[in-house]
């Protein structure tokens, strides 16, 4: 595999220290031009670096203020099923995933889809996703067996789409949004580098009762990804 960027290499050892509390929340760090000679990389190839945290929430960056560690990659909001907020280009676009490849199935929940599942089986469906021809996403999503028997592997990316294509309508739907950098595995399938960063998006959709009917996670290359309205 391709030598890792070294601006890809300076995102991860960042993520590293924020997420291993070396970098404490609200710690201002030092310039780029100071963090450069430390990480030993141009002053642009850290500005690029910084900037990909920032979009991913793991840097707060204001004028006057410098460059502060914001909560390590946690940002939650509360949308209507109409997605009021959603993933974007950096030209403020839609993302246009596309299905590259699909696996649907059921099978029993884990210890952490039992928590809020219950020990019900689930529909599960896993697809790669791609953006403008490349392989940009993986995702995953269940549903309890009783709901819906089967998801359809081409349904609508969007989990409101494709709760409404299945006849299911969410109360509400809740994101979490958090960072990681590419396993092994994630590389491999999305043929990108090692530690590549990424952007986690888990939307979770309740019921009327604030039961969960549904949990989608996608794992997106941060690169040119936004999220807001």
């Amino acid at each position: 595999m391709a030598r890792v960027p070294l601006y890809k290499a300076a995102e991860a050892e960042l993520v590293r220290r924020i997420e291993s509390g070396e970098w404490e929340v609200g710690r201002r760090l030092p310039n780029e031009f100071v963090l450069a000679e430390e990480f030993r990389v141009s002053q642009g190839t850290m500005r690029r670096a910084l900037m990909s945290l920032e979009a991913m929430g793991y840097l707060d960056r204001k004028p006057g203020r410098g460059t502060l560690v914001s909560l390590p990659g946690k940002a939650e909001a509360t949308a209507p099923p109409t997605a009021a907020l959603s993933l974007k280009g950096a030209d403020g676009a839609p993302l246009g995933l596309q299905v590259y490849r699909a696996r649907a199935g059921a099978r029993g929940a884990g210890p952490e889809e039992a928590d809020l599942f219950g020990a019900a089986r689930l529909s599960v469906l896993e697809r790669t996703l791609t953006r403008s021809g490349a392989r940009a996403a993986l995702e995953e999503i269940a549903v309890p067996e009783a709901l819906l028997p089967a998801l359809d592997e081409d349904a609508a990316v969007d989990l409101a789409d494709l709760l409404a294509e299945a006849g299911l309508s969410p109360q509400g739907i809740t994101d979490s949004l958090t960072a990681a950098v590419t396993t092994m595995s994630e590389s491999v399938a999305l043929s990108c580098d090692r530690y590549t960063a990424l952007l986690v998006l888990t939307r979770t959709a309740t019921d009327p009762e604030g039961r969960i009917i549904a949990r989608q996670t996608l794992r997106l290359i941060a690169d040119g990804v936004t999220y807001g309205p």
